[in-house]
């Protein structure tokens, strides 16, 4: 029986060795590019978990927003009708001063003297 030998050239050798290192090679980038992969599908689980609860959010908040519009607008005519009642106030007030210190004045003013006048008659002199 004859034993077959492989003859190998030198280059033959470094062709091996050259096509084992690039299988080692890409053994390594396929595993970092599978757990790329990993990291990509859970951050876009994650994405799609945060849109699924900030839309309905966003429209409550919309909701609440335009709830609290409306009451300020509501509180704005309040405010503007409690001006305006405060300026009527104000000018029946000024009104009803001109009215009763005119008159009054008058009143004191005609009892002092009427007093001036009593007494000058009675004869009780100041």
């Amino acid at each position: 029986m004859a034993v077959a030998l492989l003859a190998v050239s030198l280059g033959g050798i470094g062709a091996i060795i050259i096509a084992v290192g690039l299988f080692i090679v890409c053994l390594f980038l396929s595993a970092a590019l599978l757990n790329l992969f990993r990291v990509l599908e859970s951050t876009k689980e994650l994405i799609d978990g945060v849109k699924d609860e900030t839309v309905p959010l966003l429209g409550e908040v919309k909701t609440t927003v335009e709830g609290v519009n409306k009451e300020l607008d509501r509180a704005d005519g309040i405010v503007e009708s409690t001006g305006n009642i405060i300026r009527s106030v104000e000018r029946l007030t000024t009104v009803i001063e001109k009215t009763v210190s005119s008159p009054l004045v008058k009143l004191v003013a005609f009892s002092a003297g009427a007093t001036k006048a009593a007494k000058k008659f009675v004869g009780n002199r100041d």
